[in-house]
């Protein structure tokens, strides 16, 4: 066997509690909008050779990283930067990661198994890849499962041990070499409290201490004293005080009782620990470790969890593996960098994470196909954390830029900033959020085409950007590069920006426009462009305004609508095509909660949940399941239960009660982030997300802001709008880094 083959590993089963998930985001994503509810938690984690899984405590299953033979679980061959969840998959207790497949413990002792099945180790007695979850057949008293390069082994509850899957070796452990698509007995193992499976070897903690292994033994991964492979269970020499055991490609490690720990096999690149790189039939000790907690390992490297919280590592590194900012492989311990606080460390083939006492999740190493979960596939040698947001209290999306309100009350804004629309006085655009200038007291913001508005606390309004219209309300068409106060508006209580037009609703109920009017989207009877506020004529009842391209609408307190300005698509909902220059009623509207406006349509959130959209549909954005415009309402298909609504360019998304997003219409950038650029007529849900409080839709990306104050983004990120530090579109969302 060749001593440099790129091969995989078993990990010691990991709790990790207490951390609440993201897509992803901002995986897109922990805190990845996990599970079914918004409470879920991470209960436990685990890293393949190219991908990753984590259990929620709403006892549902997320996965990200490589998907080519379905591992990830989510019924796509589509890697995923991001956390997905493993469709049609609950009550699960356990998860465990192979090379290319999957397997859950389920809570009624079955077992279930997604992926690359090649060699039967789906164990449903198919050959067959799976993109879902299949049940391995025959199983009902599992107590913990542990999977291999290709093949699986599973613990029950009379303390046997059960495998099946590819058999080359010996590595089912029932005396042959041929595979099998169903379980087989390990011979000899009766009083089994733990299994661990590496590339073609697996072990069983026993419960006197001890430990026994079998398979393949080519550098006495068995740590039997020899390099004979054993088609059946052998003793591992002196080990009497095991407490764990882990399993990496072709080495095993123990964690004693006196909290040291022993390696044996395989030690080309020093996973073994012991200073040198000679491989070792029997147990050796690892240098410098007296005060272990936790021990897991990877394809050729190994770390250890100590009690003062730092996280040690060693062995191969080429990939940044042991985090300690090289890639030259260590043969003896050292410290991972930046890592203080650990609660928990796992490692996958060629990357490592760390779960730290405040509930944030780093990662290290390899990441080609997104599995440090960050939503990027830079590959780090150094922890980098899968998301970083925890204080936003308001998000919102523009064309190419999004700003989210902390709750400081402070702005921060990243993305296109071509003409100064991310108010920092420049006009550089950033993939990660900067700080707004001159900002306090904010409570709403609205993003334009290329400009920004705030509402501050005091009732008046800020905006800064683009200003050729005059939709910056300081009287002046000059850009401006930080914020500039809007004349004469001192009682706002919410506020909204279109394309070069802005609004804002006052606390007498009516409602003043300023910027863009060729079409009339001022609402003041006229066509004249304003750089100062002007009434919208006859409204004075409004509770709540919306402005797209070239038209604006506003929800009454009857919760009726009404809409004015262009109307070529029928927008304005009114049954005609006719332009208005004013105020007019949509039809067929009596029982709107909330409304939002695109480019050349428009939605509503009715009382019962319900959602109706008119106008434009070239693209799908009415989500009837039809590409034909209409104009007057008309229900939306499949929603139910939705809360709040967004549109913008050519595509709509709503929040639903759930805390799901689901999105419809135009997709060729991902901006409906169900992992797909296929354009979709009916609602489809958001990859990932289902703990989101608000959402935002930009003109090709779109925002969500969960429940634990992270912010996750999808779509076009070709100017940095999707906040990750990169400029990589992504059709699943991506957790906006560095709040």
């Amino acid at each position: 066997m060749n001593k440099n083959y790129p091969s995989f590993f078993r990990i010691l089963s990991l709790i990790l509690t207490t951390m609440t998930l993201v897509g992803l985001s901002t995986l897109s994503g922990l805190s990845m909008g996990c599970g079914s509810n918004s409470t879920a938690s991470v209960e436990k984690i685990m890293l393949g050779s190219d991908h990753s899984c984590a259990l929620l405590s709403d006892h549902t299953v997320k996965c990200w990283g490589r998907n080519r033979d379905g591992q990830v679980g989510d019924g796509t061959f589509t890697d995923s930067s991001s956390p997905v969840s493993v469709t049609t998959l609950s009550a699960a207790t356990d998860i465990e990661a192979g090379d290319s497949h999957s397997c859950a413990l389920i809570n009624d002792g079955t077992v279930k198994c997604w992926g690359f099945n090649n060699y039967g180790q789906l164990g449903n007695g198919l050959t067959t890849s799976s993109s879902e979850p299949v049940a391995v057949t025959g199983i009902t008293n599992a107590t913990a499962i542990a999977a291999g390069y290709s093949y699986n082994c599973m613990l029950l509850s009379n303390q046997t041990v059960k495998c099946w899957g590819f058999n080359n070796y010996g590595q089912l452990g029932n005396g042959l070499t041929t595979d099998s698509t169903s379980l087989v007995d390990v011979t000899g193992i009766s009083n089994a409290t733990d299994i661990a499976a590496g590339e073609y070897h697996a072990c069983a903690l026993l419960n006197d201490h001890t430990i026994k292994c079998w398979g393949y033994n080519g550098y006495g991964q068995l740590g039997n004293g020899v390099t004979t492979d054993a088609l059946s269970p052998v003793v591992v020499t002196d080990i009497s005080n095991a407490t764990a055991i882990v399993a990496g490609a072709s080495h095993t490690c123990a964690l004693l009782s006196d909290h040291t720990v022993k390696c044996w096999g395989y030690n080309y690149s020093g996973q073994l620990g012991n200073g040198s790189t000679t491989d070792s039939s029997s147990p050796v000790v690892v240098t410098g470790i007296s005060n272990a907690t936790m021990i897991t390992a990877g394809a050729h490297h190994t770390c250890a969890l100590l009690d003062d919280h730092s996280v040690k590592c060693w062995g191969s590194n080429f990939s940044g593996q042991i985090g300690n900012d090289s890639t030259s492989d260590a043969s003896s311990p050292v410290l991972v960098t930046g890592i203080s606080s650990a609660t928990a460390v796992e490692a996958g083939e060629f990357h490592t994470c760390a779960l730290l006492d405040d509930h944030a999740l780093k990662c290290w190493g390899y990441n080609n196909h997104g599995q440090l979960g960050n939503g990027s596939r830079v590959t780090s040698n150094l922890p980098v954390n899968i998301t970083t947001i925890s204080n936003v209290t308001s998000i919102d999306a523009g064309y190419s830029h999004n700003c989210s309100i902390l709750n400081d009350q402070t702005v921060r804004c990243w993305g296109f900033n071509g003409n100064g629309q991310l108010g920092n006085g420049s006009t550089t655009d950033s993939s990660t959020p900067v700080v707004v200038s001159d900002i306090s007291g904010a409570t709403a913001i609205s993003e334009g085409l290329s400009h920004t508005c705030v509402l501050i606390s005091n009732h008046t309004v800020k905006c800064w950007g683009y200003n050729a219209f005059g939709q910056l309300g300081n009287g002046s068409t000059t850009d401006s590069l930080t914020p500039v106060l809007v004349s004469g508006i001192s009682n706002a209580t919410a506020i909204t920006t279109g394309d070069h037009v802005s609004c804002a609703l006052l606390d007498d109920h009516s409602i003043k426009c300023w910027g863009y009017n060729y079409f009339g989207q001022l609402g003041n009877g006229l066509k004249a462009d304003s750089s100062s506020p002007v009434v919208v004529t006859g409204i004075s009842n409004a509770t709540a305004i919306a402005t797209g391209g070239t038209h604006t609408c506003a929800l009454l307190d009857d919760h009726s609508i009404k809409c004015w300005g262009f109307n070529g698509d029928g927008q304005l909902g009114i049954g005609t095509d006719v332009d208005s220059l004013t105020p007019i009623l949509v039809t067929g509207i009596s029982n709107a909660t909330s409304i939002s406006v695109g480019n050349a349509h428009t939605c509503a959130v009715l009382d019962d949940h319900a959602v109706k959209c008119w106008g434009y549909n070239g693209q799908g954005q009415l989500g009837n399941g039809s590409t034909t415009g209409s104009l007057s309402p008309v229900i939306t298909t499949g929603i139910t239960n939705a809360s709040a609504i967004s549109t913008r360019l050519y595509h709509t998304c709503a929040l639903l009660t759930n805390g799901a997003v689901n999105c419809w219409g135009y997709n060729i950038y991902g901006q409906l982030g169900n992992g797909s650029t296929t354009d979709s007529s009916i609602p489809v849900p958001v990859t990932g997300i289902s703990n989101a409080t608000s959402i935002s839709a930009g003109e090709s990306h779109t925002c969500a802001l969960s429940s634990d104050q992270k912010v996750s983004c999808w779509g076009r990120n070709t100017v940095g709008q999707l906040g990750d530090s990169t400029v990589l579109s992504s059709a699943t969302p991506l957790t906006v880094i560095g709040f």
